[in-house]
């Protein structure tokens, strides 16, 4: 599981702090996803660094391709997770994703989002054209976007759909917020251990990530 800093106090305090703070860690996960795919559209890095159970290594070459292919399998494995778990058919979720200004006006118009903020990443000197967008869609449509990417899994295809989060909403308890978590931070773990035992294009180095991934 991925390694969080906790609190002195007793067992009860922990837990609730925990279901406090775990949607806050599921909306991480999206923001993450997301300025990941913003970032690396704009500022295409060869490599990642990864600390897995106290060890660090540097992903290059075809051990980055396989981290870049298990991040793009887990924003999808997050995206279902949280689909299952929202209660009520009709119900309204408030979502957020990110794109070009043109892939952002085509996603709200063909996708019809109530959009509650929008946010631009950037200026003129910087000249990345990269939005931030919140907004509200509902469930059957984000049930309809599931499928779409379930059933169309080839590079160019997944490249083209909008990358959407599901951001933490009264439908979603915190029971069940702390097993999404869970099964991510367990899932990035497993694909992580994997491409480190595979050795082609890891090489041990020096810990510079923020995020621990631990058994």
């Amino acid at each position: 599981m991925v390694f969080r800093l906790s609190t002195l106090g007793g067992r009860k305090g922990l837990r609730n702090l925990q279901f406090i703070i775990v949607p806050g860690i599921v909306i991480g996960i999206i923001g993450g996803i997301l300025l990941f795919f913003a970032a690396y559209n704009y500022y295409p890095q060869k490599n990642v660094n990864i600390n897995l159970n106290g060890k660090c290594y540097e992903f290059l070459d075809e051990a980055y391709q396989k981290y870049q292919d298990l991040v793009a399998i887990r924003e999808k494995e997050l995206f279902k997770m949280q689909i299952e778990s929202l209660d009520g058919s009709n119900r309204l979720v408030p979502i957020t994703f990110s794109g070009s200004g043109a892939e952002v006006e085509n996603t709200i118009a063909e996708l019809d989002i109530n959009v509650t903020e929008m946010q631009t990443l950037g200026d003129q000197n910087t000249q990345v054209d990269r939005m931030i967008v919140k907004g509200v869609v509902s469930k059957a449509l984000l049930q309809q976007i599931l499928n779409n990417i379930s059933e169309n899994t080839t590079g160019a295809l997944m490249d083209s759909m909008p990358k959407i989060g599901i951001l933490p909403n009264a439908g979603i308890s915190a029971s069940e917020s702390a097993k999404i978590s869970d099964n991510i931070d367990q899932f990035m773990t497993s694909g992580l251990k994997k491409i480190v035992l595979e050795e082609n294009g890891v090489m041990g180095t020096e810990c510079r990530s923020t995020i621990i991934y631990n058994d």
